[in-house]
């Protein structure tokens, strides 16, 4: 990937707010905090509603079990993961050394209820977790590299780091902490570069881009709203920013989103990335997402040789989860069934496309899991 207008200094950031995590509020439950952002200027976790029913591990609901074939062939990807996960806490990838891999894998055994430091993958969370926070740079970014793909690193990771935060020991905790409140404080200085009008509010490939786009800015404010979870004060005025960049990306000629505001054609990976934002910001079923969730009904993701299939699935599984009802009962099975078809006897899924193929075995197998985990809600942005 590459920026389509060479990066330019931006003006500097504006004050920063505090980024400190709260101490000495620990969470252990997978599923402990959940958000619905909302309140004043800030967002302390201790803003963050609680999922009904207090702390505890989400299950499942008793009325949506989750099929054998999918726990059956969740497993066996997993078992495959935990044997190829390198000693360094990385996986085999094509594309080069990635923050982003290990994290999307480090969330797939979450996804399915492992934790960390616990029962037969904890160290392999552990092992993932740790590769992650020593790439950290100086300047705060989650990245094992500087090239175009540093900020969809820099926003998977800390978005994964967030979600692990309550599971993990204490030591873990205080490197997690120290972690995220300087990603945090990276993530909305790139928000405060110079953009247009149309890209204010949003995030691309690199931290100086004078542009943005859906893609990014939906990993960006995962990641934000993520570290609320956990703690960090992340500045209300941020993410009414970017929840106004994805309103921008709303297709002008009919439902969907693109993948720039303002241009473009729909697409489902984008589509699906704009509801997970809005909905994830506490805009349920606003007329944007349900827009969209027509046009994810009209559009469904069916072919693994599609560009960015897997991309796809992952964020299109949780917006039909998310919109619930029609789009859920309707969009999801068919999703489903056809993700099962694509899996490989060693557990993986093999046929991908183009960067997809490139990324390697392990990356589409983490975004397979992730879709197919969804009904579980063991993870936080899973629920609602």
């Amino acid at each position: 990937m590459s920026t389509d207008v060479p990066p330019a200094p931006g003006r500097p950031a504006a004050a920063a707010p505090r980024f400190a995590l709260l101490a000495g509020r620990r969470r252990t439950a997978i599923a402990a905090v959940l958000a619905v952002v909302c309140g004043g200027p800030m967002v302390p976790r201790s803003l963050l509603p609680l999922p009904a029913g207090g702390g505890g591990v989400a299950r499942a609901d008793a009325d949506e079990r989750v099929p054998p074939k999918v726990e059956a062939a969740v497993d066996r990807a997993l078992a495959w993961m935990a044997k190829a996960q390198l000693p360094d806490g990385s996986w085999p990838q094509g594309q080069g050394a990635s923050t982003a891999v290990p994290a999307l894998a480090a969330k797939a055994f979450l996804s399915r209820g492992h934790v960390p430091g616990q029962g037969p993958y904890g160290e392999n969370i552990n092992r993932a977790i740790d590769y992650v926070l020593t790439k950290q740079q100086p300047n705060g970014m989650l990245s094992a590299g500087n090239g175009n793909a540093s900020m969809y690193e820099h926003g998977i990771a800390a978005a994964m780091l967030g979600e692990a935060y309550g599971m993990v020991d204490d030591a873990r905790k205080n490197k997690i902490e120290a972690a995220l409140a300087k990603a945090v404080k990276m993530t909305l200085d790139a928000q405060a570069v110079r953009k247009d009008p149309l890209s204010t509010g949003g995030w691309r490939y690199q931290r100086a881009s004078p542009d943005s786009d859906i893609s990014v800015t939906g990993w960006q404010l995962m990641a934000l709203r993520a570290a609320a979870n956990c703690g960090a004060y992340v500045p209300k005025a941020s993410l009414d920013a970017g929840r106004e960049y994805v309103r921008r990306c709303a297709f002008r000629g009919g439902p969907g989103f693109t993948y720039q505001a303002g241009h473009g054609t729909p697409g489902p990976a984008r589509t699906g990335t704009a509801i997970v934002s809005l909905e994830m910001l506490g805009e349920h079923r606003s007329p944007e997402a349900t827009a969209g969730g027509d046009y994810l009904l009209e559009n469904p993701v069916g072919n693994p040789g599609e560009g960015f299939y897997y991309y796809s699935v992952y964020y299109v599984a949780q917006a039909l989860y998310h919109l619930g009802d029609k789009y859920y009962e309707r969009g999801y099975p068919r999703l489903r069934d056809t993700l099962l078809s694509g899996q490989g006897p060693e557990g993986t899924w093999p046929v991908g496309s183009g960067q997809e193929q490139e990324a390697g075995e392990a990356y589409r197998t983490s975004m397979a899991v992730l879709a197919l985990c969804v009904p579980y809600r063991y993870l936080p942005l899973f629920q609602k």
